[in-house]
């Protein structure tokens, strides 16, 4: 792990996916710690960005010359992902994966320059710890959370393997969160494992494992940590995770039925 040279101070960040939720918090987090913040989304933050569209992406990344970018827009679409449409499976890819590839790829023309070519700045990713495990009733949005984990490393090995290597990447991995995107859909059976932890992470830990990486430097980082250790245990064998299932399944259930009780009316 290395010390950032990010201080806040004069640092340009852009969040997509700010209009709510844990883009929202992130968002806050780098307001009070110094950073001017460009927060985009779709609606319902200072500047319309829709991620889906590389020439956008592009374009804002010129005008504002960011030091960090976090790429955090992201839709669930849960369900079963042998009857859901063509149309939402296109939408959840587009948002959570393409989207991050846009994003990245449009911070990392302008950084990459920089620093003699070396290269300067700071790209973080949210996936989740769905980038580890089978997750039925969200195969495809974890599909573009792994996504997300491989195409974050892979693009740092290229830059390298080019000799940039004054940039840095980090994926951010929580677990579940009752952020609006899953208050939306707190009665859909199909979301159960993402309740299937003790107990739901908040967007403000997430939003202060951003800050942190900027601060020292982590490539993969797991909110909470200890879970992230556990799940990538699950993930190296598949075999038990997909046999164990609907215990997980079960347990998640009850879980998701406490928050239910105890949140409804959270938006």
């Amino acid at each position: 792990m290395r010390e950032s040279s990010f201080d806040g101070q004069g640092r340009v960040a852009v969040v997509t996916g700010a209009g709510r939720g844990l883009g929202l918090a992130i968002c806050n987090t780098l307001r009070a710690n110094g950073f001017e913040v460009i927060a985009t989304d779709i609606n319902g933050a200072d500047h319309v960005l829709d991620v889906t569209d590389a020439r956008a992406c592009r374009e804002l990344a010129q005008r504002v010359q960011p030091s960090v970018w976090v790429n955090n827009a992201g839709v669930l679409g849960a369900g079963d992902s042998t009857t859901q449409s063509d149309e939402l499976i296109a939408t959840i890819v587009g948002v959570n994966l393409l989207g991050v590839m846009n994003g990245t790829r449009a911070a990392v023309e302008v950084m990459r320059h920089r620093n003699s070519g070396q290269g300067a700045g700071h790209v973080i990713n949210i996936g989740s710890l769905a980038s580890w495990v089978p997750v039925p009733g969200e195969a495809v949005y974890a599909a573009t959370k792994a996504g997300v984990l491989s195409f974050t490393l892979g693009l740092e090995g290229d830059l390298r393997r080019g000799g940039v290597k004054g940039l840095r990447f980090s994926v951010i991995c929580p677990d579940g969160m009752l952020t609006p995107m899953i208050a939306d859909v707190i009665d859909d059976p199909a979301i159960a494992l993402t309740f299937s932890g003790f107990r739901l992470v908040q967007p403000t830990q997430v939003a202060d494992a951003v800050l942190s990486v900027l601060r020292r430097h982590r490539r993969v980082v797991s909110v909470p940590h200890w879970r992230g250790l556990q799940v990538r245990s699950f993930g190296a064998v598949p075999d038990l995770v997909l046999g164990a299932g609907p215990l997980f399944m079960r347990l998640g259930r009850i879980q998701q039925e406490r928050v239910r009780r105890r949140t409804r009316g959270v938006t």
